[in-house]
């Protein structure tokens, strides 16, 4: 691969930095609709040996213990899904499905 061809493989975009910025707002925001309205989402985490608990394959990266918790994750997912995104465009959305399901 020429010099030129590897600087258009990793070419800034405003997508490489605006997913990983609402994908960490998003937790915020469900963190903040779950403290302000008294709800209570740790029923849709994972529960071994039960189907419902299943649902928490999807649910459980929404949910946090508190806030030191939360922050501890947003910093190296914002860091990290930016490098995913600058570096792995293509198969990023793929890396972010199978990294949920497979580790839930």
């Amino acid at each position: 691969m020429n010099l030129q061809e590897e600087h258009k493989q990793f070419k800034f975009s405003t997508m490489v930095i605006a997913i990983p910025l609402y994908f960490v707002l998003s937790l915020w925001i469900v963190f903040w609709i779950e403290g302000n309205y008294n709800l209570y989402f740790t029923k849709y985490g994972l529960y071994p040996q039960t189907l419902k608990g299943l649902r928490g394959i999807v649910f459980s990266p929404f949910i946090h213990s508190g806030f030191k918790h939360l922050f501890n994750n947003s910093v190296p997912l914002l860091v990290l899904m930016t490098a995913l995104f600058y570096f792995y465009r293509e198969i990023a959305f793929k890396v972010i499905i199978y990294g949920v399901l497979i580790s839930g």
